[in-house]
Parts: structure tokens; sequence; C-alpha cells
């Protein structure tokens, strides 16, 4: 031990004894009577009170900020107040004790004075600062403040939180400065220095970048190093449409912003997109319905160089031609933001193609489009064009079913073109069965359609069979100015005359007012001999004989028509022969292209004169072949020549029943030949239906 160390302990010893006689005689046992050790002499006052005295000294620790109001925690550059009051164990103020401060976690704070340490003054008070190591410094830690007072040693702790300093967004530039506009598809790097407590950042978050033409979708802010806390980002325009660009940067409750001049794309083309009619047709005005189309939306997309849509283009229509009062509308339309555009094209009354051209102008620059071709083509079926035909006007259906033919309708307008796609054409029949399951019915394709007739009860008792078609048209009208539609000039409507929606009374251009339809079933009597007439159909409706008005369109049928021009049911009818299958023959006598049937008064009609014989010669044989109700035979049966003997035969014409539906059948020629002798002979003229069903007819020479 040092003479120092003595000496103090020496000191405390002689404080200890006057202490003690100070309290009447050290050792005494307060209250109780007897003597004091030590010599001293006193009384005590038995069940007397005394002060308890602290046996250890004592430290109070406090953290306050500038405000002095008491904190937990610390962030950034932040500095605390760290205060230890400290008292002896007999609670007095312990003056000029050393008061040692720490950190449980050393490196996340440090302290003013760097060594932590301090004196406490009159009031047993010591202070020092104490902050984060560091901005980026975060965590917790204890501070403690220890100090030795009276040989004892006295500590107290308290926790603390420490955060990093928030991150703070300086001025923004950009790096170099565009001069004047910054040019479509261009782009500018962003400068945006970051600090923490005032110190450049070392590494950064939570960043936010954005722009009004960013929100837009036609600007992009791209982030890209960070280096000595600056953040660099590129900036692209897009096209942006607003002129001035804001860029906005933020960190928590930091944010910086920036303008910026941008030019809005070139127009690099203007692409036809599409129609909304397919193939590119639609009717003539006033055509519509049924599953027409006057009008047609014609798009565009307006694109930049680089093939992107432009919204917000102003873009002008305009079509090729006007013909007949075609329009295009609206005139003038904005993209959409895609780039998109339409306008709607309307027919006018005269078929014409036409284009539609699309024009918009940026930055002094005009663009223009041209859309395919839109054919204004036709319109409603006419009367006066529409056709009716039979593949086969005689079938061998008389005795046998599902025997079948096709029939076909072509339609037109009143220009000849055929009609829309898909218009509707219905069929009714007196006899046998005539479309499909599905329909009576069918619809066009190039102006034309077909169904079948098919074989089958009902028979009617001439084997002759009426086949109604039938659809909505327009009556016909001669075109007397040329206008491509029925004009009116006497109306007096308050609006100008509008055709198949107005009614014309009078002035209109000539026309046929059209009776009601009908299925006129014909003369159902079977007609013998050789008629002149190819069918039973008159045109004119007669209840009597079966006429049916079909559709039902009024109350009873009319022959007189509506008196109006307009739409009506426009029809035609054809008859099919439903043909035997047993071969009549009726040999005949011609003059020319004139013949007859052969009589009695004419000789026998088996005898073939002037084949054999003296001065023989060549004769033709001229015959009519027809079935059980003088109908044609059916068509392809074959007439051909066997088992002649002495004779020969030419071809005969026609060696087949053709295609027809006449009345008494069909006329054939054939020359009969004499042989070298001029001998007598004959042969047979031989008959066979499709069916295989045969009949024979023999002749000789005289």
């Amino acid at each position: 031990m040092n003479k120092n160390t003595n000496t103090i302990q020496a000191g405390i010893a002689l404080l200890l004894a006057a202490t003690l006689a100070a309290c009447g005689g050290g050792g005494g046992n307060p209250g109780s009577t007897g003597p004091v050790s030590g010599g001293g002499t006193g009384t005590g006052t038995g069940g007397g009170t005394t002060t308890p005295v602290a046996s250890d000294p004592k430290i109070t620790l406090a953290l306050t900020d500038g405000s002095g109001a008491t904190i937990t925690s610390l962030s950034g550059g932040q500095s605390a107040t760290v205060k230890a009051t400290v008292l002896t164990a007999a609670g007095k103020p312990a003056a000029n004790a050393i008061v040692q401060f720490t950190a449980s976690a050393g490196t996340l704070v440090s302290f003013t004075p760097e060594t932590g340490s301090a004196l406490t003054d009159a009031n047993g008070v010591a202070v020092v600062s104490v902050k984060p190591a560091g901005v980026t410094s975060a965590g917790a830690t204890a501070i403690t403040a220890t100090s030795v007072v009276e040989g004892k040693t006295a500590t107290a702790s308290s926790n603390i939180a420490v955060g990093a300093a928030p991150l703070t967004v300086g001025s923004l530039a950009f790096s170099p400065a565009p001069s004047g506009t910054l040019p479509a598809f261009s782009t500018v790097s962003l400068s945006i220095p970051v600090t923490s407590g005032g110190q450049p950042a070392t590494s950064v978050s939570g960043l936010n970048m954005s722009s009004l033409c960013v929100g837009d979708g036609t600007a992009t802010l791209v982030p890209g190093a960070f280096a000595n806390g600056i953040q660099t980002a590129t900036y692209t325009n897009n096209g942006c449409l607003r002129g001035r660009d804001t860029l906005s940067v933020s960190i928590g409750n930091s944010t910086q912003t920036i303008s910026l001049d941008v030019g809005a794309a070139n127009i690099g083309a203007i692409q036809f997109s599409g129609s909304s009619v397919s193939g590119s047709s639609i009717v003539l005005k006033g055509s519509g319905g049924q599953g027409r189309t006057e009008a047609a939306q014609i798009s565009f997309r307006v694109v930049d160089q680089h093939g992107n849509g432009l919204p917000g283009v102003d873009v002008n229509f305009s079509a090729t031609t006007n013909t007949g009062g075609l329009t295009v509308s609206p005139s003038r339309a904005t993209t959409d933001a895609t780039g998109s555009v339409m306008t709607m094209v309307s027919s006018g009354t005269v078929p014409t193609p036409v284009r539609v051209v699309a024009e918009a102008t940026r930055n002094g620059v005009k663009i223009s489009g041209l859309s395919d071709t839109l054919t204004i083509s036709t319109g409603l079926p006419m009367q006066r064009f529409m056709s009716m035909s039979a593949e086969k006007y005689n079938i061998e259906g008389l005795n046998y079913d599902s025997e079948t033919t096709n029939i076909t309708v072509l339609l037109a307008d009143q220009y000849g073109n055929p009609v829309s796609d898909n218009t509707a054409v219905n069929f009714v029949t007196e006899g046998g069965a005539v479309g499909s399951s599905a329909q009576g019915a069918c619809v066009t394709k190039d102006g034309g359609c077909t169904v079948a007739l098919r074989s089958q009860a009902f028979r009617p008792e001439n084997g002759r069979v009426t086949v109604l078609a039938y659809l909505q048209g327009i009556e016909d009208f001669t075109d007397s100015n040329g206008d491509g539609q029925y004009s009116c000039t006497g109306y007096t409507g308050s609006t100008p005359y509008r055709p198949l929606v107005d009614v014309c009374p009078s002035g209109g251009e000539p026309h046929v007012d059209l009776a009601d339809p009908f299925l006129d079933t014909g003369n159902h009597a079977i007609v013998s001999g050789q008629p002149a007439t190819k069918h039973s159909l008159d045109g004119i409706y007669e209840a009597p004989k079966g006429d049916l008005p079909f559709p039902f369109n009024r109350s009873s049928y009319s022959a007189a028509g509506d008196a109006k021009w307009g739409l009506n049911y426009i029809r035609r009818s054809i008859e099919v022969v439903f043909s035997g299958s047993q071969a009549n023959l009726a040999r005949q006598v011609c003059t020319g292209e004139v013949c007859r049937d052969w009589t009695t008064a004419d000789g026998d009609a088996a005898v073939i004169q002037g084949v054999a014989g003296a001065n023989c010669t060549p004769q033709t044989l001229s015959f009519r072949l027809y079935d059980v109700k003088n109908n044609p035979m059916p068509a392809g049966t074959a007439v051909t020549g066997a088992d002649a003997t002495k004779l020969s035969l030419s071809v005969i014409l026609p060696e087949a029943v053709p295609s027809t539906n006449a009345i008494g059948g069909t006329i054939h020629h054939v020359t009969v030949k004499p042989d070298s002798a001029c001998a007598s002979g004959s042969f047979m003229l031989r008959v066979a239906t499709p069916r295989g069903n045969v009949t024979g007819y023999n002749f000789r020479s005289n």
C-alpha cells in the first residue's frame, strides 16, 4: 500500500471516530441506559427514535433533448443530454465524483467528451452528450452511468433506440440540361442528390419517381446508378402531348420537382384497320334490312415512327366519290388511347366503288391514309330480275317416291347486280315436297340459291306440280331521271320523299303494281293430244281450281295490288312434271316444224311407205313420246332402234327425252333407210326410262 492510500485511510478512521463521539458514545445502544464506551457519559432515552442512514450511494439517470424533454430514441445527427445525479449513502449530493458513461453497443453511439466521463458539480450532477455514431447507425443500446462514492460503486442504466438519419432529396437537375424542347423519343439524364443527416447518403431506398407524362403512358422515368449520394435516372419522352412535363421525386416526406418542355411524336403513318362489314360491301341506300346494311364502319390507326399508337390526334375523313349521295360521317374524329379512330360510310343510290381518305397534321407535317375499296353495289331484289328454273322439269316421279330435281332461283337488283348473300327465298308447292327438313327455303350466295323438289304424295291428277318461290323485294319501275331510286315528283310532304318509306300518291316514275302472290295450281284436267301450250299455268287467280293466295299478307286476295310502288312479295312459279314410266308413242305428220298426230286417214301408223319396192328412198319417221298423263317421259329416257331387218336407221333426234314440261311430250325424228335391194323389212323403237322401264314399238316397210 502506498503512502497516499495510508493517509486517506487514516483520515477516514478519524472522521468515523469523531462522528461516533458526536452521536453519544459511539458503540452505545440507542434506546438503553448504561455506560457509554469510549469514556463518554450520557444517558439514552429508552423508546426514542433515530433517522436511518443509507448504506450505499445512489445514481439517477436522465436522457433529454435540447428542450429538456425526456427521450427514449435518437436518429441521424440528433444528440441528447445524459444527466447523472449522484447521491452519497447519506442521500447528500456527491460533489466532485467521477461518473463514467458507457453504451452496451459501443459502436452505435458516441459521447462528448469522447471519454464518456464527467465530474459531478456541487449538486452531484454530471453531464455528457450522446449521439448516433453515424447517420446510418440504427439499433438499441443501454446507456450506463457508474461512479464510486465513499468507497462504494453506484450504477444506473437507461435504454435508448437509435435510428438512421432520414434521407432527404436535394434539388433535381438534368445532366446535361436540354436546350429547348425535348423531342419525342429523346432521353435526358436526371441527377437526384440524396442526403442523410446533411451528409451524402451511402445508400438509397424508398425512392419514388413519377411525372405527368409517365402517368399518361407517354414517357418513362427509369432509375440508374447510385454513387456519392447521387441517384441518376433516365427520362424518355415517348411523345407526350402535354407540352410541358413535371417530374417529381420523393423519399418519405422529402419531395422535389423539376419541369421539362416535351414535344409530341410526329405521325409515322395512318393505317387502315378494317371494315365492320364482311366482304367490304354494303347495299344501296333504301335497301337495308333483312340482314343487309347500308353503312359500314371504317377504322384507321394513327401510329408514330416506331409503330406506337398515337392518342389525341385529330383526323379528317373524306370519300373518293360521293356518287348517288354517298356520305362519310363524322368528317373529323380524334384518336383514342391506342391511336384508333373510325368513321361511318353510308351508301348512296348508285352502285360505285369508294375509298375513305384519312388525313392528320402534326408538327407541320400532313400524313394521309387510304382504306381498302368499299363496294356500294347491291340493292333489294327486283321483280324483273328474278329468275327461276329446274334442273329437270320432268322426273320419273309419278310412280316412284324420292325422285328429285333441284330448283334454283337467281336474284338481282335494279342494276342487275346479284343481291347480297344470305337473302332468304321461300318455296311452296302443290305436290311432292320442297326444301329440307330444316327449312322450306334457301339463302342466296352470289345472288342465287337452290332447293330440292322430291316426288311423293300428294300427286296432282295431271301429274304437274307447281312450285312457287317468293321473297320481299321491290316492284319494277323505270328510273327516268337516272338518280338510282324511285322518284316521286308530285310529293308534297314536309320532308324530302323517302322511297319505301313514304307513299307517293301521284306523279311518281312509271312502275308495275304487283298483285298479291298466289300458288297457281293450273288446270288439273288431263289434256290429251298435242296442245300448243307448254304448261298449264294461266297466271289468273281462280280459287275454284285450287289456287291459293300465298303468303297471306292481306285478309283476302287482291289482283289489283296496293296502288303504290314499293316493297312487295316478288315471285316466280314453274311447273315440274312427275312423269310416268310407261311410254306412249304417237306417229306424227309434220310439215316443216309443224306436226300433228297421225290419224287413220293417214293409213297404218306402223307401216313406213316408200322405203321398200321400186324407187325406194329413205323416209323420215316422226313420232311423239308421252306418258299416261300426256306429259313428257322422264328426262333422260333413251330412244333407240333395235332388231332392224332389211332396213337401217339413222341417229334418232333427239335420242333422249330432254328436260321439259311441255304438255303432250316430245317429238323425235329418225330416218329409215332401205337396203340395196329395196326389200321389205322391219325394226323396233325401244324406249327406256332412267328407272329401267322399257317399252317397244314395231314398224315395217310397205
